[in-house]
């Protein structure tokens, strides 16, 4: 099985303080839930517990997909979050930044999309103080042969050897299409349906009659209906 957690605890336990980007805080999550799927929107670095949290969260086996954006982060937790969504066959839609220990996440996933704008950075393995030395080349070496497991191109695997800690470089477009990425959003029915029930609670809240016990003031309830029928769509 591909990115066991034994390989990984090989790979990373001896080099506890490598990192990709150093994080700066967890991943903010967010959960989009249709009939049709959940979707769990992360934000910000990838962080200590970050796995764990959501290895929680997919424990219902509802989740269809992730979106993510991120500069990057810790790479022991990106790679324990790349293996659950290996063994999960998560869908993964990169919709703007996904950088480093993302891009590791990206990588893992059994469909790959991205965002119009989106870019997809990848660079090798620092230590703790942002250098290369002989432990972080041989972790990259390491890494390396975890992404050829996952079906990653050499060219992309080359290109994040090649590339120093301090530095990010982009997959370009044949890159992209040797992963199989496709440029669009796979969840947009999810949201649509989403932002759809929130609209039409927002209208049942409205519309209530006034002869329910719990029935707030004219003014409380105009105020309450105009909160609601100024809430934004889920961000896409």
């Amino acid at each position: 099985m591909l990115l066991k957690t034994g390989m990984m605890l090989k790979l990373v336990a001896p080099f506890v303080f490598l990192v990709l980007i150093q994080p700066a805080s967890a991943f903010k999550i967010t959960r989009v839930s249709t009939d049709s799927g959940v979707v769990l929107k992360l934000r910000g670095a990838v962080s200590a517990g970050d796995y764990h949290r959501l290895r929680d969260i997919l424990e219902n086996g509802s989740v269809v997909g992730l979106e993510i954006r991120s500069g990057g982060g810790s790479l022991e937790e990106g790679l324990d979050i790349a293996r659950v969504v290996r063994d999960k066959a998560l869908v993964v839609y990169a919709s703007r930044e996904c950088d480093s220990a993302c891009a590791l996440i990206f990588f893992a996933a059994t469909e790959r999309y991205i965002g119009r704008r989106c870019k997809i950075g990848v660079h090798s393995v620092s230590n703790e103080r942002g250098k290369e030395d002989g432990d972080s080349v041989r972790t990259t070496v390491q890494m390396s042969r975890l992404l050829v497991g996952l079906g990653v191109p050499h060219s992309v695997i080359g290109k994040l050897v090649a590339t120093p800690p301090t530095r990010i470089t982009y997959l370009d477009n044949r890159e992209l299409v040797e992963l199989n990425v496709r440029r669009t959003n796979p969840f947009r029915n999810i949201y649509d349906l989403a932002s759809l029930a929130k609209t039409q609670e927002a209208s049942s809240i409205c519309s209530r009659g006034t002869d329910l016990e719990a029935e707030p003031t004219g003014e409380a309830r105009q105020k309450s209906c105009a909160t609601a029928s100024t809430r934004t769509p889920a961000d896409r």
